[in-house]
């Protein structure tokens, strides 16, 4: 009897299977080979790149939320702006450098 098995499973079962050996990293199974291994190994059989894993939803999920935080930061920053504008057309305030990095 051999000990290479031959299993079916969808894609999205696979890229499961893979994501959690990923996480796994350095665990060993029972010969000592790290889950990442056994993870490329997958990648290698089903035609995927070996160095790069496909985005996960939990990977796009950081993505948006980046970007959103990224765009409220912007408006936070414009509308102190306009305060500060507002203030020095008022005459309540001094001047500053209009240079982002002078902030």
């Amino acid at each position: 009897m051999s000990d290479i098995l031959t299993i079916r499973v969808t894609k999205r079962e696979l890229d499961l299977i893979m994501d959690l050996l990923h996480e796994a990293g350095e665990r060993t199974d029972a010969d000592g080979q790290p889950a990442i291994e056994i993870c490329h190994d997958l990648m290698e059989q089903s035609g995927g790149v070996v160095d790069e894993i496909e985005p996960t939803e939990i990977a796009e999920d950081a993505f948006v939320n980046a970007g959103i935080r990224a765009r409220e930061q912007a408006k936070a920053a414009s509308r102190a702006a306009d305060r500060r504008a507002e203030r020095m057309m008022q005459g309540t305030a001094s001047p500053i450098a209009n240079d982002p990095i002078d902030w």
